[in-house]
């Protein structure tokens, strides 16, 4: 009777400790991971066609698709964008030693895994027609030229009226520059180094483009 009534209260422990794993471990959010699942396969499919596909053709029958780390959402944080009013325009080097205009459009604040971060957010002095509220945040990490592409990646914000933004390092992407060499890509400034590994966003593998 004993050993029955130990049992019981063992189970009983168990199931109460089952319980309160499930009731407080991490929230999962599965509409967010159903839509960014979603975009990664667009992604893919944009590089699989070879009318739009930014792969050199000569890599291209070897490609079997992007990777990417596993969608975590301790990287999707709360940020705040302090806006540089009148920021003056300057020349931001870019691949193949060229540069284009840009100006720094705000700074944006963070904090990760317990630590706190600021990156510049940068706009484009000259845009085409359809891209006025585009924004760029080009960064640097610990995971580049190891799982990532040695000279960064990228995240792509658009203007608003809220200074309270969601910065998701889960869309973070490698420029295309990386894929193919006839394009020209923005190199990240020296003060959007991150001293941390971003295991977020899309990996990288060469294809001996470089």
């Amino acid at each position: 009777m004993y050993c029955i009534q130990k049992k019981l209260r063992l189970t009983k422990a168990l199931l109460i400790g089952i319980f309160f794993f499930v009731s407080c471990g991490p929230k999962v959010d599965e509409a967010y991971r159903q839509a960014l699942s979603a975009e990664r396969m667009e992604m893919n499919e944009h590089f699989f066609n070879p009318a739009e596909s930014p792969l050199d053709s000569a890599y291209f029958p070897d490609f079997k698709g992007l990777k990417f780390f596993p969608i975590n959402e301790d990287y999707k944080v709360n940020a705040t964008l302090t806006l540089l009013d009148n920021s003056a325009i300057f020349d931001l080097p870019h691949s193949h030693d060229r540069t284009r205009p840009y100006k720094n459009y705000a700074k944006i604040s963070f904090e990760l895994k317990g630590k706190n971060y600021e990156l510049m957010v940068l706009e484009q002095a000259e845009k085409k027609p359809g891209n006025e509220n585009y924004l760029l945040l080009p960064f640097t990490d610990e995971t580049n030229d190891k799982t990532t592409y040695g000279a960064g990646r990228y995240i792509d914000l658009e203007k608003g009226e809220s200074k309270e933004i969601i910065l998701d390092f889960n869309k973070a992407y490698n420029p295309y520059c990386a894929y193919n060499s006839k394009y020209t890509c923005p190199i990240p400034p020296k003060e959007n180094r991150l001293p941390i590994a971003i295991e977020a966003g899309v990996k990288y593998e060469p294809l001996g483009l470089h």
